[in-house]
This record gives structure tokens, C-alpha cells and sequence, in this order.
């Protein structure tokens, strides 16, 4: 099984972050409301507060890459990383196999009895998941690195960090070990990957989440932690995770990703017909509605009967090709709809019908699921 590791590598505008701590007069920050709790905290032994919140102003583009000048291990995919726009969103980029999160934070900390704020620094971090078509076990990567440090927050020893991963029922989390200190300007891998194991009934699935809470702590037992970071103010969960046993085998997925259905030019009447079909207003084209997978092999039958039937002739060589395909809800029979056929060569036929095949062991399509299908 090939495991997909992380290799960042630092931007210039992280390597010259060294230049802005030695600012003396630090603003304020996204934390300045928690002030009306400082006298409460210190009343509780608590000298100093460290708070976790969503940056200002991010950079224009994450500060680890997507490029590493190592070889071994590799870096993260290219979509994972690049482009950076949808870094303001908080949000994880999902592909079938896979999801990505990037954010930042800024922490600081203040003097629960002067109110001063004594540091503050910026954090950068990347968490990838991935899973496989044919394995239970998923995959965690992180890296994590801080910049732009200032004040108290300055020194490399000045903040440690820890993730604490867990995992819905059905599903046992692995361990990313002890806590690591973040130096400034040095990415931290938290390296090997870190596997979960999903338990699936058999001929059944389960849809899990793993869920992880980011632990950031300053030297000395008397500081108060308040994370007011989003996606939300504690853990936060990856998206869903569906694992099954009923097609070949087992594997994961990311239901929520819709596959595409390619490579089909390799039989250019089947393509023809798709494209046509398509330009007439038909589903399934890529950023359209999407087809959706049908398992039911009797209706599977009714769809192929109502839209390519026994008594229309065939030419020599040639079979019926419909679309929406026998074989997806869209179908002329489950549907109840429109529908295209075409006569096209017997070869290409099957070649294609393998292909979507291929897309429902590979991709592990199961009833119901959608996808796309791209005639070019």
C-alpha cells in the first residue's frame, strides 16, 4: 500500500519573518475581548493567558508549499496546497480519497494582572487525511509551522504543541504521540503518518469522523488556554469517511467527492453519442447534475429493455448504446425521463461499459452514489 507523506518547505516571506520580531509595539489582535476575563483568571492562579484566534490578514499564500527539495518522503498534492484561495474558508478540499485542510492562527499571550499583551505569533498548519479503494485503515498527515513571533512568543522554546486525534464509533484513532515545541521558521512534521482503523460489518459499511484538537501550551503550569479558532472553538472533525464491504474487498471513501468518468474518447462513437446526448440536455456532464449509481440489477434490466429493446434492429456489428447508462438511476425506466440511443460499434460498447466498471470497483461506487461522465 503506497502512504502519502508530507515534505513543506518554506516561502521567502516566511524565511524573512525574523525581520518583524523585533517589533516593539505589538497590536491588538483577534483575543483583545477575552480582557474582561483576565482578573477572574488570575483570581484562579492563572498568571497568564495563551489564546488561539483566526488571523487578521493571512498571507498571500500558505507559507509551507507545496514544493519540497526532498526526495524522500514526498510532498503533499499539488491540490491540496495550490491555489491558495480557498485558505480563507477554513475549510477542508475533499477529492475521493482524500482531504486537505490549510489554516492559520495567531497566538498570544497576555498578563491576567497588567492586562499587557506579552507575545504573539503566527501559526501555519496543513492536515491531510487520505484513505485507499482497498483498505480500512486511513491515513493522517500534519505539519505545523509558526512565524512572524514576537515578545514572550519569540523564543523557539516558547510554545509546544500536541494533536489529539479521536474517532467516531466503529472507527479506532491513532496516536500522534507527545507534545513537540514549534521553533520559529522550522516546519514540524508529525511524521510517521499516524493510521486509524475503521471496523465494517461484513457486506455492510459504516460512515465515520475522525476529530482533532489542536493543544498549544506555554512553559509554566499557570497559563490559561481559550481557543476562539474556527471551524470551531475546540476539536473539529474531518468530513465524512464512508468504508465499505460490499463492493470487492474493502476500502474508503469520501462520499461527498462525485468521481468522473473518463477516458472514453478511446471509443469515439460511444463518446459522440455521450456528447450529444449531453448538448440535448441530458444529465451527467462534468459541473452539471450528476448521475447516480444503480445497483439493482432487475431495474438495471428494466432501464436497458425501455430504452435499447430486443425488436429494434441492430446492424451487423453494431449494439444499442443509451444514455442516461442502464446502470445509474437516470435511467429511461427508474427514471421516467429522457432519454438518448444510439447504435455504435459492438467493441466500443463493452470498452466502455468496462470502463464505468472500472470506476465502480475503483472508486467504490456504490447505490445511489453520483458521479459524472466526460465524453472529451
Amino acid at each position: 500500500m503506497s502512504v502519502l507523506l508530507l515534505c513543506a518547505s518554506m516561502t521567502v516571506s516566511a524565511q524573512n519573518a525574523g525581520a518583524h520580531a523585533t517589533t516593539t509595539v505589538m497590536t491588538e489582535t483577534g483575543c483583545d475581548h477575552i480582557r474582561d476575563r483576565f482578573r477572574s483568571l488570575a483570581r484562579q492562579g492563572k498568571r497568564k493567558v495563551l489564546c488561539v484566534a483566526p488571523v487578521a490578514q493571512r498571507p498571500s499564500r500558505s507559507v509551507l508549499s507545496s514544493t519540497s527539495a526532498a526526495a524522500d518522503p514526498p510532498p503533499l498534492p499539488g491540490w491540496c496546497i495550490d491555489p491558495p484561495d480557498d485558505q480563507s474558508k477554513s475549510a477542508w478540499k475533499t477529492r475521493r480519497f482524500a482531504a486537505c485542510l490549510i489554516n492559520y492562527a495567531t497566538v498570544s499571550v497576555y498578563d491576567t494582572t497588567t492586562g499587557l499583551l506579552l507575545g504573539r505569533t503566527t501559526v501555519n498548519y496543513i492536515h491531510f487525511i487520505g484513505m485507499f479503494y482497498d483498505s480500512l485503515e486511513l491515513t493522517d498527515v500534519f505539519a505545523i509551522v509558526r512565524f512572524f513571533s514576537e515578545g514572550e512568543l519569540a523564543p523557539d522554546d516558547a510554545i509546544s504543541f500536541r494533536l489529539v486525534a479521536s474517532c467516531s464509533v466503529g472507527c479506532t484513532a491513532g496516536d500522534f504521540g507527545p507534545a513537540i515545541t514549534l521553533p520559529e521558521n522550522s516546519t514540524q512534521s508529525l511524521t510517521p503518518p499516524v493510521p486509524h482503523l475503521v471496523n465494517v460489518p461484513q457486506d455492510g459499511l459504516r460512515t465515520v469522523h475522525t476529530t482533532y484538537e489542536l493543544q498549544l501550551t506555554h512553559p509554566g503550569g499557570d497559563t490559561e488556554v481559550i481557543n476562539y479558532f474556527p471551524p470551531a472553538q475546540g476539536p473539529y472533525p474531518s468530513p465524512d469517511i464512508r468504508c465499505d464491504k460490499i463492493l470487492s474487498g474493502a476500502g474508503c471513501v469520501i462520499p461527498s467527492f462525485a468521481p468522473t468518468l473518463s477516458g472514453l474518447t478511446d471509443y469515439p462513437a460511444v463518446s459522440a453519442h455521450i456528447r450529444t446526448a449531453q448538448a440535448g440536455g441530458l444529465p451527467g456532464a462534468p459541473g452539471t447534475t450528476p448521475l447516480h449509481r444503480l445497483a439493482d440489477a432487475a431495474k438495471v434490466r428494466q432501464n436497458r429493455d425501455m430504452a435499447c429493446p430486443d425488436w429494434l434492429p441492430r446492424p451487423s456489428g453494431q449494439t444499442c448504446d443509451e444514455y442516461p447508462m442502464a446502470r445509474t438511476w437516470e435511467g429511461a425506466w427508474t427514471s421516467g425521463g429522457a432519454f438518448s440511443r444510439a447504435m455504435v460499434p459492438e467493441a466500443e460498447n463493452e470498452g466502455a461499459g468496462g470502463k464505468f466498471g472500472a470506476l465502480v470497483r475503483y472508486q467504490r461506487l456504490l447505490d445511489r452514489d453520483a458521479f459524472w461522465v466526460d465524453p472529451n
